[in-house]
């Protein structure tokens, strides 16, 4: 599938309807949650809570979902100020020391990626699944170069499904030439290890703060440890558009641009890769090129919304030479779900199901 046609796939145009803000937080500590998505009845992405944890987005019909990574996810039925989530409990597992004479450190992960799109009277929502493999290191080493701390996709699961006015409803798997473009490529793990500041673990927020606003935040809830990154907080107005996509003819304009990871800490404030247990990236984006707004046949901006949650279900630490020959292996061959992963939505087993 060319790129034009990708990118076509990926898009979805924003409808115009009343809107009435509410705030998503913690039910423990009422912390404000940022990048929390809203999912309508047949699993289109609503949108997003910004970085203060606000949801301004329109809400056409309920119920809807809301979705957020280590939270129990909720159903709302009607209007609401504020929506308390309840976070998951996960168990410690004794941390492992790092083998000097073993420096890499492989994640064997679990990947899903919702997008949804609509242009015209069309509508379109996709849906895929990874196996993924991550090779870290905490700094050079000879025999061994990691691949930027993305992931290394071993198996993909692809489905999709369109709709029209007419009546159509087809749901299909793509071909292997024909898969839709992915932004999985962007989902980079950090590789290092970590001690969290006495004053987080006694249950201060750690902020950093960006140019124009708080850019991450650590807090420690339970034996949680959530970081979150709001990648727009350096950029004027909350917006963002990449040069590079322009030099390809891609006029995008970036407004929500939120990473989060959770790991479990120790009681020392111990934490890192090894400890992850879950990570998203959920990203919200303008698209105002001209010949693109022809292709889909609108003269309205067009935005696309997406998420990408990121599940670690091993990890073993390696040597130079193990690692560089376990990332030329694609002898995994199936999904295996994470078991930390909320089931799936009955329109996601649908598409799944009728597209085997």
């Amino acid at each position: 599938m060319n790129a034009l046609k990708c990118l076509f796939l990926a898009l979805v145009l924003f409808v115009s309807l009343p809107a009435k803000a509410f705030v998503v937080a913690d039910a423990e500590d009422h912390a404000p949650l940022g990048g929390v998505a809203v999912m309508s009845a047949n699993g289109s992405i609503l949108g997003f809570s910004d970085a203060e944890g606000v949801f301004r987005a329109a809400i056409a019909s309920f119920p809807v979902t809301v979705h957020c990574l280590g939270y129990e996810e909720a159903k709302l039925s009607g209007t609401v100020d504020t929506l308390f989530l309840a976070p998951k409990s996960f168990e410690l597992d004794e941390l492992v020391i790092q083998p000097v004479e073993r420096p890499v450190l492989k994640l064997n992960c679990y990947i899903r990626e919702y997008t949804t799109a609509a242009f015209g009277s069309d509508s379109v929502i996709i849906f895929s699944e990874y196996m993924a493999d991550y090779f870290l290191v905490e700094k050079k080493i000879k025999g061994f170069k990691p691949g930027n701390n993305s992931p290394n996709i071993k198996v993909m699961r692809q489905r999709v499904r369109q709709k029209n006015a007419a009546g159509l409803d087809t749901i299909y798997r793509p071909s292997a030439k024909d898969e839709i473009m992915s932004w999985v490529v962007i989902c980079t793990l950090d590789p290092m290890r970590k001690t969290a500041p006495d004053s987080v673990m006694k249950g201060s927020a750690a902020v950093s703060m960006g140019k124009y606003g708080p850019f991450s935040t650590t807090r420690v809830s339970g034996n949680r440890l959530i970081n979150s990154r709001d990648i727009l907080a350096d950029h004027k107005d909350h917006h963002w558009s990449p040069l590079f996509l322009k030099v390809m003819g891609f006029t995008i304009d970036a407004t929500e641009m939120i990473e989060k990871e959770i790991y479990l800490v120790d009681e020392n404030g111990n934490y890192g890769p090894n400890t992850l247990q879950m990570a998203t990236f959920s990203m919200e984006m303008t698209v105002k090129s001209k010949w693109i707004k022809k292709m889909v046949h609108t003269k309205d901006p067009i935005k696309t919304y997406s998420v990408i949650e990121v599940y670690p279900l091993s990890y073993r630490y390696l040597t130079q030479a193990e690692a560089k020959e376990e990332e030329g292996e694609y002898t995994q061959r199936d999904i295996e779900q994470s078991p930390l992963a909320p089931p799936l939505p009955p329109n996601i087993l649908e598409m799944i199901e009728v597209g085997k």
